[in-house]
């Protein structure tokens, strides 16, 4: 009887076992959790990723800027064209070329004015245009990295090149049938650059110091280097001459970043290397894995300039290969038109690579190249390009160092929809608490103390230093 009862008392255990599980509730995952004062607490919401989003401005043949266009006036109504159109796509850095031939978009002491200025090599264009394109474009809440190409001083057919310009020194220079560089074998070369960097950085509040991918000079097939008196000279340390010339390009890259730590150490240093990165070592020679390994250089945009197959093996090459450096990816939506060759002819290609590099984490941004090409739009590139971007983001930290978070802001307050807070930082970042409470999209950026809402809902605030080095959300503020 007793065991009867006993089976009697389980079945009915079981039976409102079964029945309060099937009666319970769905319960969602993990939500953020009131933290002091009733306030939502902050640490368990995820803001949106953050990312460099530039385009390259090249002046070198005139092919973004200034297209034949001269005087002040005009060429000022030009560049602020441009940064309209890239604040309609969602750019917030412009790498603006200010030496693309050993010449340069300011008053140097070491070459002269760009020929692409005013149309004649070395005139003085009568105002300071790089100080009037670092101004407006910071104006517009972008970063300005100056790009400049390390070696070329010129091009030329059948070894035939114009008059050096007498700043630069012809002991110098090496030629070849269709460029004139800078010698990268002689320490000298290596010392006046860092000079230049170090003038450039000096006297213009610049963000970033950019590099593209010409080092040694491609060559036509055939043609030697003809540095085997430099190896002989400078080479005892190598048992090959490949080796030599990788150390010469390494040895550039490290001076310049020394100069920038000795001088701005918050210029931020990057580097374009070409997308095939066989290439880079064997004909360029520069030694991408190791430069970034070292962290010699902060960050690395490899020019990326495929579809399909071919750009997610090279991007899964540079993602394994970023070292100490924060990796971009380089996009040539130039090669979007009508009829073009295998993917470009349509812009989903595009939105395809994009959406593949930036599932990658190392991955912090994308820069596009040219400006010209986002102008014209074929094919609506600029469209996928405007599409792609259309989350509002914050540019990321990019020091070479480890982000140091600066206090989070206090005392938020609500006036009417005018939020105020205190803190102390460079600049303000405003997020709006999404629907499930999960993440948080950006309202907008301020340097000021307060901000004007747009819309009723749940607001948090962090503080930025220069570098892009972020805050902890704030306590919330509900805007009703």
């Amino acid at each position: 009887m007793k065991r009867s009862l006993r089976l009697l008392a389980l079945g009915l255990l079981l039976v409102l076992a079964f029945a309060c599980d099937k009666e319970e509730p769905f319960k969602p995952g993990p939500t953020p959790t009131p933290g002091p004062g009733g306030n939502t607490d902050p640490s368990g919401i995820a803001p949106p990723k953050k990312e460099l989003r530039g385009a390259w401005m090249a002046t070198v043949w005139e092919i973004d800027y200034p297209q034949g266009v001269r005087g002040e006036a005009a060429q000022k109504e030009k560049y602020r064209q441009y940064l309209d159109l890239y604040e309609r796509i969602g750019i917030n850095a412009v790498f603006f070329q200010i030496r693309g031939m050993a010449d340069a978009y300011y008053d140097s002491q070491y070459e002269p004015w760009s020929k692409t200025i005013t149309g004649t090599p070395g005139e003085d264009p009568g105002y300071d245009i790089l100080q009037f394109l670092v101004d407006e474009t910071h104006a517009r809440g972008m970063q300005f990295h100056a790009w400049i190409n390390p070696y070329r001083i010129s091009s030329g057919s059948n070894g035939v090149f114009p008059d050096l310009d007498p700043k630069i020194p012809a002991e110098l220079t090496k030629d070849y049938k269709s460029i004139r560089v800078y010698n990268p074998a002689l320490p000298e070369v290596r010392d006046r650059i860092a000079a230049i960097v170090h003038e450039i950085i000096t006297k213009y509040p610049v963000d970033g110091l950019h590099m593209d991918d010409y080092f040694y000079p491609s060559l036509g097939s055939g043609e030697p280097m003809n540095d085997d008196d430099e190896f002989a000279r400078y080479g005892g340390a190598f048992t090959n001459i490949e080796d030599f010339r990788r150390d010469n390009i390494s040895k550039l890259i490290q001076k310049i970043q020394q100069t920038i730590i000795d001088t701005r150490p918050e210029v931020i240093f990057s580097i374009s290397p070409q997308g095939n990165y066989e290439n880079n070592y064997n004909t360029q020679y520069i030694d991408v894995a190791t430069c970034a390994k070292n962290g010699w250089f902060d960050v690395l945009i490899p020019q990326l300039y495929w579809t399909g197959t071919t750009f997610s093996s090279r991007l899964q090459w540079f993602s394994a290969n970023a070292g100490k450096t924060h990796l971009m990816v380089g996009y040539g939506v130039y090669r979007y038109e009508s009829g073009a060759s295998g993917d470009f002819g349509s812009s989903s290609s595009f939105t395809t690579c994009y959406n593949l590099a930036m599932s990658d984490s190392k991955v912090k941004g994308s820069l596009f190249y040219n400006s010209t090409a986002l102008v014209n739009n074929n094919v609506g590139i600029t469209d996928a390009v405007k599409t792609a971007l259309r989350t509002k983001v914050l540019i990321p930290y990019l020091g070479r160092t480890p982000e140091q978070k600066p206090s989070a802001p206090t005392s938020l307050t609500l006036n009417g929809s005018t939020l105020t807070w205190s803190g102390n930082a460079s600049y303000y970042a405003i997020y709006k608490l999404e629907i499930g409470g999960k993440t948080a999209s950006l309202t907008g950026t301020t340097k000021e103390k307060s901000f004007t809402l747009p819309a009723k809902g749940t607001y948090f605030v962090t503080a930025l230093t220069a570098a892009n080095e972020e805050s902890d959300l704030s306590s919330e503020a509900v805007y009703k």
